[in-house]
């Protein structure tokens, strides 16, 4: 099964659970979710409850809503649960967001983005999760709630494909030859975020001009023959390169 063929499934999920209460041929797939409270509480127990791992599809939806890192993440990650998360690129136009993510990846979190996220999604243990409803919070139900082992792996499935697709994020420890400084390299984990010139300029705190000369001089550095060219070359290296380990500190300015 296909990425697009799990993508549109989900949408039928939200509908039986908003049709007949989550009830089906072969037993209870789960039920829907029908206040933000209840899918605040679900969104952490799944991660408290965690024994092994926390795997999360986010598209951003609720990013005006963004206030830090999840407690309930934090809690988990320092108990040694594996999280791996794939990001929407568009949600890294919110400073908020993008510093919560930032931490969440300087404590442990394996993080990935795509232009292909369809729905929030959490999973703990591969055997409960949480999907919530595109276009949260204006829609209803709000999402879907399931323990059911087939729904499980269908979801898990979904999660797999997306992840496997996505481009990792790690601020790359390239060649020596490259001399590139630690304000470049983090410069070009920014890039891999997907965000625009002018955002980061804001973040920094420098001109976009600024910005812009700086990726030139990556670009120079690197042998890229443009932006196009250059991101190419930073998704060939850390395909290559999954288990370089992520070190992240505070963010620098570019002079």
């Amino acid at each position: 099964m296909d990425a697009a063929e799990l993508t549109a499934r989900i949408k039928d999920l939200i509908t039986l659970a908003r049709g007949d209460g989550g009830t089906h041929e072969g037993g209870d797939i789960g039920r829907p979710v029908s206040s933000r409270d209840e899918g605040t509480a679900l969104f952490s127990s799944l991660q408290l409850n965690a024994r092994e791992s926390v795997s999360a599809l986010d598209n951003g939806d609720y990013c005006g809503d963004t206030n830090g890192q999840s407690p309930s993440q934090a809690i988990a990650l320092s108990a040694g649960i594996r999280y791996r998360v794939v990001y929407s690129t568009s949600i890294f136009e919110h400073d908020a967001h993008l510093e919560a993510t930032l931490d969440a990846i300087a404590q442990g979190e394996e993080a990935r983005v795509s232009d292909l996220v369809p729905s929030r999604l959490v999973i703990r243990d591969r055997c409960e999760a949480l999907v919530i409803a595109k276009g949260y919070p204006n829609v209803s139900p709000l999402g879907f709630h399931t323990t059911h082992p087939a729904t499980v792996e269908y979801l898990c499935d979904l999660f797999d494909a997306v992840w496997t697709r996505a481009l990792p994020v790690s601020p790359p420890q390239l060649d020596a030859q490259a001399a590139l400084s630690p304000e470049q390299v983090q410069l070009l984990q920014y890039l891999v975020l997907g965000r625009t010139d002018a955002s980061i300029a804001r973040s920094l705190g420098v001109s976009e001009r600024t910005v812009q000369r700086q990726v030139q001089a990556i670009q120079h550095a690197l042998g890229a023959k443009g932006r196009f060219h250059l991101g190419v070359c930073i998704g060939e290296y850390l395909a290559g390169h999954e288990n370089v380990p992520v070190q992240l500190g505070a963010v620098p300015v570019i002079p």
